[in-house]
């Protein structure tokens, strides 16, 4: 319990160090987040067009709106990007496992576009539960792995 407590403050502060940095490059720069070469749209091809819009609705709709959302979009488009769609680019064969990379990316976006709001509680509820479920799985291994050499 300990570890996991130690992980997920240690991810807390980079999401907090992450966040900051991003919120002072929109601060400097005004940055609308969609300035530059844009890395999932290096990675996708324009068959590809909804996958995007599902991306581009979710920064909109959900980024956009706040401080901190702007501060993140401003250092995924000013830092992160630029350098991996220079490199997808000059690599064509490394699209596809981009697209994979992006699929969770996709999915959870298209979750918080597409969906109510009574069915994003109702997600969050079944996440909640399965996380128990895995935490009271996880004690009980443990649990039974010291029984056994």
């Amino acid at each position: 319990m300990r570890r996991v407590a130690i992980i997920l403050t240690a991810l807390l502060s980079v999401a907090l160090i992450l966040t900051v940095i991003g919120y002072g490059y929109a601060q400097e720069e005004e940055t609308t987040g969609t300035s530059g070469c844009c890395a999932m749209a290096s990675a996708y091809d324009s068959t590809d067009e909804g996958h995007l819009n599902i991306i581009r609705q979710f920064r909109d709709e959900y980024l956009m709106t706040n401080p901190v959302g702007r501060g993140v979009t401003a250092l995924y488009y000013e830092v992160i990007s630029p350098p991996l769609a220079g490199f997808i680019n000059d690599h064509p064969a490394v699209k596809p496992l981009a697209r994979s990379a992006l699929a969770p990316v996709v999915a959870i976006s298209a979750l918080a576009v597409d969906t109510t709001t009574v069915e994003k509680f109702a997600i969050a509820g079944l996440l909640a539960l399965a996380s128990v479920a895995v935490v009271i799985w996880v004690r009980k291994r443990r649990g039974r792995g010291s029984q056994y050499p």
